[in-house]
């Protein structure tokens, strides 16, 4: 037995999965007709590029159709291809701010040392 619910305003749920699965309006907006419908022609496959990519849509065996992942799957799908950009990202910026406090020691260390001699000099 299905449990069907009657679906909320769409313009909320288009404003949850851009905030919960990080999709565009667009994408938002066709997943949601995606899973009405069941599948869209292949020719809107451009449009669907973003879907397809974070795992949330596929194309039909035929190579005829776009057509949704499971929300349960495809909005996971979403969520891991999020966090696995936000992890690289992280670890990106990780790296960068390695390299400034490196670029920046030495500068700290000329000062310190300066100040040293400054400090030895008046004693």
């Amino acid at each position: 037995m299905s449990r069907r619910q009657p679906p909320r305003d769409e313009e909320e749920v288009v404003r949850e999965l851009r905030a919960e699965a990080a999709l565009s309006r667009e994408e938002a907006t066709l997943y949601l007709r995606l899973l009405r419908e069941g599948r869209v022609p292949s020719s809107q496959r451009e449009s669907a590029k973003g879907l397809l990519e974070k795992g949330m849509a596929i194309i039909s065996g035929d190579g005829e159709s776009v057509i949704p992942v499971h929300p349960r799957l495809g909005i996971a799908n979403g969520y891991r291809t999020w966090r696995e950009a936000m992890v690289r990202e992280i670890n990106q910026r990780r790296m960068r701010v390695d390299r400034l406090i490196l670029e920046l020691i030495p500068l700290y260390e000329a000062a310190t040392e300066k100040n040293r001699g400054a400090e030895a000099a008046e004693q």
